[in-house]
């Protein structure tokens, strides 16, 4: 598996390949001699030219530069971009003719501001000038996948996973991504789509054609002949390159590039840059920035930056694209961001095009692992761990729910005792309803927390081989899926049980006439196992006058004393430990009565618990996956 990583600027161009298993950084391919070419498109002798070679110097025809940042507004730059990237892939086939059949993916760079749809035009242009598999990424996230790995940068990874800011500033837009534990925020990819070094490139030229003697001259064969306005425009771009790889030197006298141009007589046109000029100019009104200067729309793009990330700032500034050069634009940055570090990519015009690169194979195995997580998680194979080690869940669950029931029964019988409910029979309400409770309270959500915290997590052990493998086939360190690390919160809350949702509020009122069942014929002091599917109706009713009838060692009046209002006297004879006594004595017959409810599939309550744990389970599993993602980007 190969992946091309292509960077189409608007100024220049590279294409980087990396070997998807392999651990070097990304190779880049040379294009017509060079690791990065003008993006600049023409024909001669009826064959596409790029770069160097597409120039009228060259004998190139329908020379064209700078079509990408004209792509969403001229019906005819899509063309050119193809074109272009035609002429692209012609140089790769020439210098390596059977590398294409090895690549797999090729991710193309896109400004920031491209939506969706934009970005599903500009795949289908690429596909059709020969790439295969393309996929649109945003180029600020290319460059912090750049940062992520590139070894030249060394950047503190634990800057990196805390919160960063990349900015890149390229010949047609300034794009920001923000970017926290590794992931793009909502509202991240965000930027100026005409904030772009190109806008100086133009602006140079204007300049310098003003004060030209052969200004009118000049102006009427820029209007005829595009091809020689882009020649010029690209002669102005070299002299700004130069300038700024080494302001210091032009602070006091000029740089300059004398022009010749032949059109149908020949014109001199002088490019001119030092400090003053370059002031002036990215300080001027400009038509294309909506009449703002330069140097204003690049400070309101960074307080936008700015009030993006301000809920987490960032700990690290990554600058990249070709302008990124320009001392004023780094001391811009530095100024808004003061108390991050700052990081210029050292190689800027290569930077995006390998973290294309590298975004396919994050992509490519973010895929991989998002995919076979969720057929773990949601298929067959997490149910089926489930359904074979549930029951031993029941053991353990059966004990809390009879710890529960006794106080439950110990409260209600305490407030008839006190006369507080006139009869038993009423008592039998008060009992459901304060188990009811009970079950619901959190005194019992942390008594269960315990026993399925661990049940949960010795299955969690079961699918920790298959997971592990994954990982390594991923790059996701095993840790970060260490499934029988992890602790499942156990509460009851509302109508599901949030430890594991483990169950709704259909299997807890089931349990609920489980115990009450169980526990009222327990007391009673005759057959509790075979009442336990009776539910909380019918004998369960009669459990508190089960409860005197235990203790007073009487028998056959059941039904009577249900409806009788008893003295006082009698009701003190029923005191808590009575209660819990009488309670004791059946406890294994009241357990074993609730495991053998759980256990019958004729109630439905298993299956039940059952798809609730594992809906839960899967759940849990995918949250861990989406905090290991980060492992993939990094």
């Amino acid at each position: 598996m190969k992946i091309l990583g292509f960077d189409l600027g608007d100024g220049e161009s590279a294409v980087a390949l990396l070997d998807g298993e392999s651990t070097v950084e990304p190779r880049m391919l040379p294009l017509v001699g060079r690791v990065s070419i003008l993006s600049a498109g023409g024909t001669r002798d009826g064959r596409i030219v790029v770069g160097e070679d597409a120039n009228v110097l060259s004998g190139a025809q329908d020379a064209r530069v700078r079509f990408k940042s004209r792509y969403l507004t001229d019906p005819d730059a899509p063309a050119a971009v193809r074109a272009f990237a035609q002429g692209v892939m012609a140089e790769i086939m020439r210098a390596e003719p059977a590398l294409m059949a090895e690549v797999s993916r090729t991710v193309v760079g896109c400004p920031a501001g491209w939506g969706d749809g934009r970005r599903e035009q500009y795949a289908a242009l690429m596909e059709s000038a020969g790439f295969p598999n393309v996929c649109i990424v945003p180029e600020p996230r290319a460059a912090f996948l750049y940062a992520r790995h590139a070894r030249g940068l060394r950047v503190d990874p634990a800057l990196m996973q805390a919160s960063a800011v990349v900015i890149d500033i390229g010949s047609s837009t300034t794009d920001f991504a923000y970017i926290v534990d590794g992931h793009q925020q909502n509202l991240s990819l965000f930027g100026d789509t005409n904030l772009g070094g190109g806008v100086l490139d133009e602006l140079i030229l204007n300049r310098s054609v003003k004060e030209s003697p052969d200004r009118r001259e000049l102006e009427r064969v820029f209007a005829e002949s595009p091809a020689w306005r882009s020649y010029c425009e690209l002669e102005a771009r070299r002299l700004k390159e130069r300038y700024f790889a080494d302001e210091q030197k032009w602070q006091e006298e000029s740089l300059c590039a004398p022009l010749v141009v032949c059109y149908d007589k020949t014109l001199m046109l002088e490019l001119r840059l030092n400090a003053e000029i370059v002031g002036d100019i990215v300080r001027q009104s400009v038509a294309a920035l909506g009449g703002r200067s330069f140097i204003g729309c690049l400070d309101d793009a960074l307080r936008a930056a700015k009030e993006v990330s301000r809920a987490c700032p960032p700990q690290v500034v990554i600058l990249t694209g070709g302008a990124s050069r320009m001392a004023f634009f780094r001391e811009a940055c530095r100024e808004a961001f003061s108390d991050a570090l700052l990081v210029l990519c050292p190689e800027p015009e290569c930077s995006i095009a390998r973290g294309l690169a590298y975004a396919g194979r994050v992509d490519e195995r973010l895929a991989v692992f998002r995919r076979e997580v969720a057929s773990i998680a949601k298929g067959e194979r997490l149910s089926a761990a489930v359904n074979a080690s549930v029951y031993t869940l029941y053991r353990p669950l059966a004990g809390v729910l009879y710890e529960a029931a006794v106080e439950s029964a110990v409260s209600a019988v305490g407030l008839w005792r006190r006369g507080g409910v006139p009869t038993i029979e009423e008592l039998d309400g008060v009992l459901e309803e304060d188990f009811r409770r009970a079950l619901l309270s959190g005194d019992v959500q942390a008594r269960i927390r315990g026993p399925v915290s661990a049940w949960a997590d010795e299955l969690m052990h079961t699918l920790e081989g298959e997971l592990s493998e994954l990982c390594v086939r991923c790059g996701v360190p095993p840790e970060k899926m260490s499934l029988g690390a992890t602790k499942i919160d156990a509460q009851l809350s509302g109508v599901r049980i949030p430890l594991t949702d483990a169950m709704g509020m259909d299997v807890v009122s089931g349990l609920l006439g489980v115990v009450l069942a169980a526990v009222g014929a327990s007391v009673c002091g005759g057959g509790g196992v075979a009442l336990v599917a009776a539910g909380p109706l019918g004998v369960v009713a009669g459990a508190a006058a089960g409860v005197l009838l235990a203790l007073l060692g009487k028998s056959g009046v059941e039904k009577a004393m249900r409806k009788a209002k008893l003295p006082g006297f009698m009701r003190l004879l029923v005191t808590d430990g009575a209660v819990r006594r009488g309670l004791a004595r059946h406890r294994e017959e009241i357990e074993r009565s609730i495991v053998t409810a759980l256990c019958d599939p004729s109630n439905g309550m298993s299956a039940k618990l059952t798809q609730s744990l594992s809906l839960t389970l899967g759940e849990q599993m995918e949250r861990m996956a989406r905090r290991a993602e980060m492992s993939i980007c990094a």
